[in-house]
């Protein structure tokens, strides 16, 4: 086994409070950006879709990263260290891998949800309300058995418990042996985003081939129409694979470090780790400005929702 990799260097206090201060905004606006998310779907029906029930998903396990996570990260880097006990460390350690797993199995379901609208769509008016419902809570409930009952019971550390005693005197880290490492990776990662290239490559192939059938034949009315309703869910198919996009580079850097980490012998600078963690969270962070930037209802149920706070005077969105 490597040697194991020193702490990270000390900061001085003014580059401490820097930092914290922008954790902390950052929390905040991740916290505030995925409240309004859901706000806006509760809001306006127009928003109340299949298709955003997902968002909303997405948008609470965003909040549970802020929330339950991001503030204890923040707390032993301030402190210097972890001084909560263990019990509470495998805790916000399990609720860390759990929210993140959940919005990782809610985007995955997503694009195979919007897969089945644009290439099979006789098999998409089939999914009833309940079958969302039950596909909504299996995001959840999958990830939480799996993280309570990896780290409660301690199997991730079978193997490797004096180095992980070693690593824990003063800190927080979640360490993995080799096979919990590769199944988590494997099973939470690296399949499911392959799979969801697929789709989304499969969804583009199929809005090409229609592209090229319009240009090539005289549509009748009816034919128009239909067709306009498909490029409407082709567009939105193309606005949320710009989200699942931002959500493989920004958590790729992280399953790669945990892969080379554990088949290295775990020497991996602890100062890589903490930066490719935090990079990971800006992907819950961006979320809301994506919805934002690339969906017009979006964009207007904030726009709404940010005059109404302000008392200024809005159009009514139901009307538009």
């Amino acid at each position: 086994m490597a040697d194991l990799p020193p702490p990270p260097p000390p900061m001085s206090s003014a580059i401490k409070s820097v930092y914290c201060v922008f954790i902390v905004m950052f929390s905040l606006v991740t916290l505030v950006g995925n409240t309004t998310v859901i706000v806006a779907v509760a809001k306006f029906r127009t928003l109340q879709k299949r298709t955003n029930a997902f968002i909303v998903s997405v948008a609470c396990a965003d909040i549970g990263v802020a929330v339950l996570a991001m503030p204890f990260r923040l707390y032993e880097e301030w402190n210097g260290g972890w001084d909560l006990g263990k019990w509470l460390c495998l805790i916000v350690n399990a609720f860390d891998g759990m929210f993140c797993t959940a919005s990782m199995c809610n985007l995955y379901t997503l694009a195979l949800e919007r897969y089945l609208a644009v290439c099979r769509p006789f098999l998409h008016t089939k999914i009833r309300n309940w079958t969302t419902a039950v596909i909504l809570a299996l995001c959840w409930l999958v990830p939480t058995a799996l993280w309570s009952t990896l780290l409660l019971t301690e199997w991730h550390v079978i193997g490797i418990e004096d180095m992980v005693a070693c690593l824990s005197q003063g800190a927080c880290p979640l360490v993995l042996n080799v096979p919990t490492a590769m199944a988590v990776s494997v099973g939470t990662f690296w399949i499911p985003s392959a799979l969801m290239i697929m789709c989304y490559w499969r969804i583009f192939q199929t809005a090409r081939r229609h592209a090229r059938a319009i240009q090539d034949t005289t549509i009748t009315t009816a034919e128009h129409d239909r067709i306009k309703e498909f490029n409407k869910t082709a567009k939105a198919a193309k606005t949320l694979a710009i989200v699942v996009g931002c959500f493989f580079v920004f958590w790729l850097p992280f399953f790669v470090v945990i892969v080379v980490d554990v088949l290295t012998g775990y020497g991996r600078p602890i100062v890589l780790k903490i930066f490719v963690m935090w990079f990971g969270y800006i992907n819950s962070m961006l979320n809301p400005f994506l919805y934002y930037a690339f969906n017009r209802q979006f964009k207007m149920a904030f726009k709404y929702l940010v005059l109404s706070f302000s008392g200024q005077q809005h159009e009514d969105l139901e009307s538009t």
